[in-house]
Formats: structure tokens, C-alpha cells, sequence
């Protein structure tokens, strides 16, 4: 009962619509060109790249703040989303209760799983964001992109700040080479180590 009032109370979605851009946005079917690159563009031997274009349905990184001073970003920062089902056809290990719990719980970093949107005329299911994948669209194309979807899908507060810092912690990740070793009790200095360390 505790959880459905809450989430009746803190709801995460709503609709909206035009070209103001804030973190959490969904833009659907966006055409992203990735840059193929070969060694000698790198060394400066060849001057034009072509490009993979793809469609992506994405989800804006970006800090509200950031996209909507007198002098916005440049580049809207972008991560793809996929339906939980499509998820299950590339990484069939997600249909284990054990990955669904550890991505749901936040402790899959490379993953962050949004809920299901039941807004009249713009429902979709759980939603799986890549945050290993990153990609910047020009600021102005952006919002002429988001004028034209008419009404979209906008994560609310406090869910934007929760994919915000799923986003952070997976790149920010630090990997100590040695790390403190674990004790029986919280007093280190009247216990031994476990065994094994």
C-alpha cells in the first residue's frame, strides 16, 4: 500500500510539449550519425569521414540548468533507451530475476531502468538507459527536433536526479588496487581480519 501511494504521489512522468529542452526528456526515433573512422584520419591523412546514421530513442543527460541559461550548452548530451523487451532479446540474462533485481536496485552501473509510462497517448513500458553509450546533437537541432514530436514523454523529479546520478557514478567508478580489508566486527583495532584476507 506504501508503495503505490508513493508512487501516486510522486509520479513519474508527465506530457509535454514545443522546443524547451530539460534533463529527462524522451525524443524518440532520433537520427544520430557516428563518425567512421579509419588510422589515417587520425593521423590527418584524410580530411572527409563518412558516417553511420542510426535511429536511437534517447534521453536528455544534460542539467536542466545548463540547457536553458542566455547561453546554453552547445551539444545536448544524449544515452539510448530500450523497451525491457528488446533489452531481453540482446541480453537474454536481463529475463533472471538476479540482473532484473541488481539493475532495478541501481547496482547494474552500466544500466539504468526507468519505470513504465501510462500517460494517455504516450504509454510505454520499462525502459532500460544505456549510459555506456554517449551522444551530442547540436543544441539548435535539438530543440527543432523536439518542436516537431508534438507532445513527449518528460521524467519528473525526483527520477531525473536519480538517472542523473546513475549517469555520474558509472564514469566517476574509481577501482582501488588494494583495498581496506574486512573485519569481523566495527572496531578494526580489537578484531583480526576474516579469513582469506
Amino acid at each position: 500500500m506504501t508503495d503505490q501511494l508513493g508512487s501516486l504521489s510522486y509520479p513519474w512522468y508527465e506530457s509535454v510539449e514545443g522546443d524547451n529542452l530539460e534533463q529527462g526528456d524522451f525524443i524518440d526515433h532520433c537520427r544520430i550519425f557516428i563518425p567512421i573512422y579509419t588510422l589515417a584520419h587520425l593521423a590527418g591523412e584524410a580530411t572527409e569521414i563518412e558516417n553511420n546514421a542510426q535511429f536511437f530513442d534517447v534521453v536528455i543527460m544534460n542539467q536542466t540548468c545548463d540547457l536553458q541559461t542566455k547561453v546554453p550548452v552547445p551539444y545536448v548530451v544524449v544515452c539510448p533507451r530500450w523497451p525491457y523487451n528488446w533489452v531481453l532479446d540482446m541480453y537474454p540474462n536481463f529475463g533472471n530475476k538476479g540482473p532484473f533485481e541488481e539493475t532495478r536496485k541501481g547496482k547494474n552501473y552500466r544500466f539504468c531502468m526507468l519505470n513504465q509510462c501510462d500517460l494517455p497517448g504516450l504509454s510505454c513500458e520499462m525502459q532500460i538507459v544505456d549510459l555506456a553509450k554517449v551522444f551530442i546533437i547540436p543544441y539548435d537541432v535539438m530543440k527543432q527536433f523536439a518542436q516537431s514530436k508534438g507532445k513527449r514523454i518528460r521524467l519528473r523529479s525526483p527520477y531525473t536526479e536519480k538517472l542523473a546520478q546513475a549517469f555520474g557514478y558509472y564514469y566517476m567508478r574509481v577501482a582501488s588496487r588494494t583495498d581496506i580489508d574486512e573485519y569481523d566486527i566495527i572496531h578494526p583495532d580489537k578484531a583480526s581480519k576474516k579469513r582469506g584476507h
